[in-house]
């Protein structure tokens, strides 16, 4: 039995050589061959994108010879390939995954710092050169170069190979889109496109020197912003069939390891943790999280523990009413219809495009597509949380949100069950006061406060409460039904009116008709068919920050039938058990009645 597991370890050749487990993946060799000129192929992190760069590396480098470490592999089967391939190519690896920077400068530095690297770990050419490509690739190797030097270095370099050996060069380039997200997340993303478009540019299109370019990376950038003229580009991505069973685990490769390692888990339980991604139509397991499971032998999340989650969270937090609304919906298992934009930008998140959104979600391993069909000429696609690891990243994201933003629902709830009607108000509109800027940056969008109040409503109250919605964009109806799981507990109505001053004479008189319309429709009827008859009434109004709160708890409102029987009743002298008995209200609720009267 192989006893070690490749868990941290990318290097494709100490895998082999050090006897580490390996899911053989290496006839993505043969396919990688039989593809185009130029490949660009995006997954999401963690999914064997650096550790398949590496295997091609040692498979094509003329400089190695590796026929030990590929003899026992699928691939080796191949023979006309391996005589044709195998350690028969110039090869150019550069990896950007560790390019990562809060600021322009220093992200210009590192990326410098790799193209030297690669200059000085193929100075061999040297002899090759003339005494003007000497001075410019001392430069390089000296950080002492121009930006176009620079830009223009992977061409070059791929010139000055195809040159010393006499073949043509393969490229291979490792989580291209890191510097890119980098800059984006720090402000610094125009600058950045011009000088990484220019450096892709260079390297890919019409380059006499170049055999073949693979380039992985989490999501697929616009041919307009960086790969400029390159129209030999051949793509593959999560939803389409090249490769797509190449990267993460089929279920019959997870079926052989846990088989390997004497692991018995039920089915069902690690298909509803690491399972559910569709790459291409193949059903495709989290390989990071099923490599970990088999090394601690415990169910639980692993992948989205690890970094690179900062940008989707940022993108939830700040997002418009329709996402904080679809991440409700997808939290609680429902799906999501979105258009899926191939070729995004991530200029484009600025521009609070949801597409965009939704387009990185997918792409990044947070959903998953189930269908898509073509409407009003645009392909849109259902999509949804693929498996309980990333439903839980969802669940913590918006807790935590809750947690930075100093929201306490289950406080508020608490004195609103008890009858604390005033201590309620007083919460919410401080809550309302000192937290409308979390969730809505711009200033803009107060009702953003108010959608992620009710998703942190579906995410911290959902243990005791079964919660329903009914909301349309800009508030004009928002409805939530909590309905208890505890039948002895209070159901509550809560119905958000936004001020219209056609409408209302005042935010007071906007947040009474709430309650009107609560009591008009009988809302009320959804939670009594559950078996429960104590509810809470609350309709809030607001308009920007200011806010008012009317609820059945205040005096002077106006009650349900029952109410106003007991309130009769009780003004009566008539005993409380009694009461309960002829209008089906709790004691605790006619008590509560009683304090307010």
């Amino acid at each position: 039995m192989k006893k070690r597991l490749p868990i941290g370890q990318s290097d494709f050749k100490t895998i082999i050589e050090e006897d580490m487990y390996f899911v053989d993946k290496s006839l993505l060799i043969k396919e990688v061959i039989e593809s185009g000129n130029v490949l660009l192929i995006t997954r999401p992190r963690r999914f064997g994108k650096t550790l398949s760069q590496s295997m091609m590396k040692y498979f094509f480098d003329i400089t190695q010879n590796n026929e030990h470490i590929f003899k026992d592999l699928k691939i080796y089967k191949e023979k006309n390939i391996i005589e044709k391939h195998l350690n028969k190519h110039p090869v150019i690896y550069i990896t950007f995954k560790d390019l990562k920077s809060n600021n322009l400068k220093k992200m210009h530095n590192l990326l410098i710092s790799e193209l030297s690297t690669l200059y000085i770990d193929h100075e061999y050419v040297f002899e090759v050169l003339n005494e003007r490509e000497k001075d410019v690739y001392n430069k390089i190797m000296d950080r002492e170069a121009l930006d176009a030097d620079y830009e223009n270095s992977i061409r070059n370099l791929s010139k000055y190979m195809e040159r010393y050996y006499g073949k043509k060069v393969i490229i291979l380039i490792d989580e291209y889109d890191t510097p890119i997200q980098q800059a984006y997340l720090h402000g610094y993303y125009d600058e950045i496109i011009s000088l990484i478009g220019n450096l892709f540019g260079m390297a890919l299109k019409d380059n006499v020197y170049l055999e073949k370019a693979v380039l992985t990376g989490i999501t697929r950038v616009s041919k307009e912003s960086i790969f400029t003229g390159v129209n030999n580009l051949k793509v593959s991505t999560v939803l389409n069939e090249l490769f797509n069973d190449k990267y993460g685990l089929t279920k019959e490769e997870v079926e052989e390891t846990l088989k390997y390692y004497e692991l018995e888990y039920e089915e069902s339980e690690v298909i509803d943790w690491y399972n559910g991604y569709n790459f291409g139509g193949v059903e495709i397991y989290n390989p990071f999280s099923i490599i970990n499971l088999v090394d601690e032998k415990k169910i639980r999340p692993y992948w989205m523990n690890t970094s690179g989650n900062y940008l989707i969270r940022k993108l939830i937090k700040e997002g418009t009413v329709n996402i904080k609304d679809s991440v409700e919906k997808l939290i609680n298992g429902e799906e999501v219809e979105c258009e899926i934009i191939e070729t995004m930008v991530y200029g484009d998140l600025n521009l609070n495009s949801e597409s965009a959104i939704w387009t990185l979600f997918l792409f990044s391993g947070y959903l998953k597509w189930t269908s898509k069909k073509r409407k009003n000429n645009i392909t849109m696609y259902k999509v949804k949380i693929p498996n309980e690891e990333v439903k839980d990243f969802f669940v913590q994201t918006v807790r935590n949100m809750l947690r930075e933003s100093n929201i306490s629902i289950e406080n508020m709830l608490l004195n609103l069950k008890v009858g604390r009607i005033k201590t309620f108000t007083d919460q919410f509109k401080d809550l309302t006061m000192n937290t409308l800027s979390y969730f809505d940056v711009s200033g803009k969008e107060p009702e953003r406060f108010y959608h992620g109040l009710i998703l942190g409503m579906s995410v911290g109250l959902k243990e005791e409460y079964i919660i329903k919605s009914n909301r349309e964009t800009g508030l004009g109806r928002a409805d939530v039904i909590l309905i208890p799981k505890d039948k002895t507990d209070k159901g509550i109505i809560i119905e958000f009116k936004k001020y219209n001053k056609d409408e209302d004479k005042s935010l007071k008189d906007s947040a009474k008709n709430g309650l009107k319309q609560i009591n008009e429709k009988r809302y009320e009827e959804e939670i009594k068919d559950h078996g429960i008859n104590d509810i809470i009434k609350v309709s809030i109004a607001f308009d920007k920050k200011e806010v008012e709160i009317v609820s059945n708890l205040d005096k002077g409102i106006e009650l349900t039938p029952e109410e106003k029987i007991a309130k009769n009743m009780i003004e009566n002298g008539v005993d409380i058990e009694f009461i309960s008995k002829m209008t089906n209200l709790s004691i605790e609720k006619i008590n509560n009645l009683k304090n307010i009267l």
